[in-house]
């Protein structure tokens, strides 16, 4: 199952990873970029992650956005809770685990997650054996970069699916 234009209008998106330091931080501030670039409006993008790890973005995360032209001084990782988690329209893992872990958490809302709850590559189509966006936190740079990459691309294209998606529900 992946996102399609048949989805209710998106207003609030939330990103998630194991500790809302590396690849979740990222997503959230490309989102903000590309939403900027191709004009979408009032979506609200955020991230949070398991655990409470580090109370800044890990510097690989901050020099790749920075090379983007983009601030992120003003973040500061958050933990995923219950009151975060129902006011999204859309949540985002960058792995199937942070999914299933989600649904496993917060039994009560299952039914009510079922329908917003994706991978990142899973929102755009990806195939289903290739879904989960590895944790590049203690690798090397080139291969932290390389992740971040992916990250990017499929951020812009969520951003754009997500312009089709509001806009199909701007004019029903």
């Amino acid at each position: 199952m992946f996102a399609n234009s048949t989805m209710p209008k998106i207003k609030n998106v939330l990103f998630i990873c194991y500790a809302n330091t590396c690849r979740s931080p990222a997503a959230e501030y490309l989102a903000q970029y590309y939403a900027n670039k191709h004009q979408l409006k009032d979506v609200n993008f955020s991230s949070a992650g398991w655990h409470d790890a580090f109370d800044y973005s890990q510097p690989e995360t901050i020099n790749y956005i920075k090379n983007k032209g983009i601030n992120m001084q003003d973040f500061h990782p958050k933990v995923i809770t219950r009151e975060l988690i129902e006011n999204q329209d859309l949540i985002i893992g960058m792995e199937r685990y942070h999914l299933i872990k989600l649904r496993k958490k917060f039994k009560d809302l299952k039914e009510n997650l079922k329908c917003k709850l994706f991978t990142l590559k899973q929102f755009n189509g990806a195939d289903r054996h290739d879904l989960n966006i590895p944790d590049p936190y203690k690798t090397s740079v080139n291969n932290y970069n390389r992740i971040l990459d992916i990250v990017d691309k499929n951020v812009e294209k969520l951003v754009k699916k997500i312009l089709k998606i509001n806009e199909s529900e701007d004019r029903s």
